[in-house]
């Protein structure tokens, strides 16, 4: 999920009493038997029990009835049509389409019947998406996040999963809470989370003894992270702290001194609060005193491959990391812990995308069948013993086993983290806020002027948020 990742952790916290990045889990889905298909002309009698390992072809059941007992589809698994193919399509590198493939056949183990075309989209997946969708040529199942919500959702394009939930013995009680914000509205749920994710702080430890400096700590506040940066940078060998003109990174700085980017409500935008400003002054003190450069400064396409090419010491990257220096510069060594404590308190950001059915789908209760597998307990489970992304599911919040995701991961359980969602326009706000900081950055604009011009572009987004149908 590379910069997707795709909370008895903060969001855990913030709704169990609500809380990134995951409890032992229940056998996985490779371990239940491939059903043994009953002959299609072969009659069931009413009364009669099949064996467990034994499946009803789906044509014998019409969609809008429920399964007899006495029929005992494997837990989890629901009546779908018979001979269904489905297309499925995502975004993802090869690392992400391998965990998908992988997925696919575990659900085909439970419903050997379903024929499930992958077709990845690795770059521009929403444009061509909505381009599919509007000439009818769209996948059945396929991600979502909040731009494709907010496209899809009011306009009836997106399945609603709840009533075949029920029937697979799912409910939105087996998942991270704040996770399913994004794809609820009126009540129903439209996509389910796949996956999600949050940032550490990354760092080089050669870095800091190169610079004869102790190795940061999860007790290290804002003041630890300026004065390991300055120190490191005046000593030339490696660049300080690594950060762009990004929302993603600069959220933990903002909710960390008490601010936020909009209101509870999604109403009212809040980027030209006292907290804002004060954050914001921090983050841009650092590039000014030369202790933060970005990824371009430094020749390398992102701060987590200037990690790799050993050319920052320090950075606020996500769990992603670790396979990303596993397979591209395995020889590096890197740690990393929670992000340093602000002003108020420990704070992060989460990120989390999740999976749809095209409500024009020819075989609804297939495409919804894999959703509700994909993302179910079980292949979560396996997804996350690949070290790709953390569970969606609270009871799996202990199975992150690599130290390095793991610190990061922690992140998810501070008070102040926020799930990076602000209704409708998220994007648009967030966009004001990368653009208010690059403006700043460039020196074309001071912390307060790039804030104010911010404010008032998040306040226009909200408004028409509200003012959609």
């Amino acid at each position: 999920m590379k910069k997707n990742r795709s909370l008895l952790f903060r969001a855990f916290s913030l709704v169990v009493p609500a809380t990134l990045l995951l409890a032992a889990c229940t056998p996985a889905a490779t371990n239940t038997p491939a059903p043994t298909a009953v002959p299609a002309n072969t009659a069931v009698p009413a009364n009669t029990a099949l064996p467990a390992n034994t499946a009803v072809p789906a044509t014998s059941v019409p969609a809008d009835t429920a399964v007899p007992a006495a029929t005992a589809l494997p837990e989890g698994v629901i009546p779908v049509e018979d001979g269904a193919t489905i297309v499925f399509s995502g975004w993802g590198d090869e690392t992400e389409q391998k965990i998908y493939r992988d997925s696919i056949a575990r659900f085909n183990e439970l419903y050997p019947n379903v024929t499930v075309d992958y077709q990845p989209i690795p770059a521009d997946f929403q444009v061509k998406l909505k381009a599919a969708m509007v000439s009818g040529t769209a996948a059945d199942v396929f991600y979502v996040d909040d731009q494709l919500m907010t496209a899809f959702g009011p306009s009836g394009k997106l399945l609603a999963l709840d009533d075949f939930m029920t029937e697979a013995g799912t409910s939105r009680a087996d998942f991270i809470p704040a996770l399913l914000s994004i794809f609820t509205r009126d009540g129903q749920t439209y996509a389910l989370p796949k996956d999600w994710g949050t940032l550490g702080l990354a760092f080089l430890p050669e870095a800091f003894e190169d610079a004869g400096l102790d190795l940061p700590t999860a007790d290290w506040t804002w003041d630890d992270l300026k004065a390991a940066a300055e120190a490191i940078a005046a000593k030339g060998t490696y660049a300080g702290f690594c950060q762009g003109a990004d929302w993603a990174r600069f959220a933990p700085f903002a909710f960390g001194n008490g601010g936020s980017y909009a209101s509870d409500d999604f109403t009212t935008a809040t980027l030209d609060s006292p907290e804002i400003i004060e954050a914001a002054n921090f983050v841009v003190g650092l590039k000014e005193s030369g202790a933060l450069v970005t990824a371009a400064d430094v020749g390398a396409g992102w701060c987590g491959e200037a990690i790799g090419k050993k050319l920052v010491a320090m950075t606020y990257e996500g769990g992603w990391m670790v396979n990303f220096i596993r397979q591209n510069y395995a020889d590096v060594v890197w740690q990393a812990v929670p992000l340093p404590t602000g002003p108020v308190g420990k704070a992060d950001v989460i990120f989390t995308n999740g999976i749809g059915v095209n409500a024009g789908s020819k075989f609804p209760r297939a495409a919804a069948a894999f959703a509700i597998f994909v993302t179910g307990r079980d292949n979560q489970g396996e997804i996350v013993a690949t070290g790709f992304a953390y569970s969606t599911h609270p009871d799996q919040i202990d199975m992150v086993v690599d130290p390095n995701d793991a610190a990061i991961a922690q992140g998810g359980t501070f008070d102040l983290t926020r799930v990076a969602y602000w209704g409708p326009n998220t994007g648009k706000v967030n966009d004001a806020v990368s653009q208010a900081l690059e403006r700043v950055y460039l020196g074309d604009q001071t912390v307060e002027e790039a804030f104010a011009q911010a404010q008032e572009e998040a306040q226009a987004a909200l408004d028409e948020a509200q003012n959609t149908p």
